[in-house]
């Protein structure tokens, strides 16, 4: 079941702390509309150290790591198991955010294993192996520790 809008709302708006009020909407009605298939979403930290939002399913994930500087916020989705990942640019400097572009993404590198954070533990059971699954995967991406 996807998760409800309005706790999708929430987590965005949380993400969005700290950019600037017009950029923040954006990233927020961005994260509200790319995510809302999600079962589950959970804000994360990347190798950056920058925030970051996961969102997870039965069938796959996305991610996303923009602190709403610069032209464009990208999303990263890909199926689990899947050898590629689909890293799809948005222009943050429309309203509409559309599309800048898409491009494959290799996930062949070596995958760690993952532990669960401390900080989602409090996910459903059923959630949490869909997060160590991604993790896994972020990991081979260098893109999350």
């Amino acid at each position: 079941m996807p998760i409800r809008p309005d706790t999708l709302r929430c987590i965005a708006r949380d993400y969005s702390q700290g950019m600037t009020s017009i950029r923040g909407r954006r990233v927020q009605r961005l994260l509200q509309r790319e995510f809302a298939g999600a079962e589950h979403v959970l804000l994360v930290q990347a190798r950056s150290g920058a925030a970051a939002a996961l969102g997870v399913s039965q069938s796959g994930a996305a991610f996303c790591a923009t602190d709403g500087r610069g032209k464009h916020a990208s999303i990263l989705r890909w199926l689990h198991h899947s050898a590629d990942a689909l890293e799809t640019r948005y222009d943050l400097l429309k309203d509409s955010l559309p599309v800048l572009g898409s491009r494959s993404v290799p996930l062949d590198g070596p995958r760690k294993r993952a532990e669960l954070p401390a900080s989602v533990r409090s996910l459903p059971p059923q959630a949490r192996p869909l997060v160590i699954m991604a993790i896994q995967t972020l990991s081979a991406l260098n893109t999350l520790d």
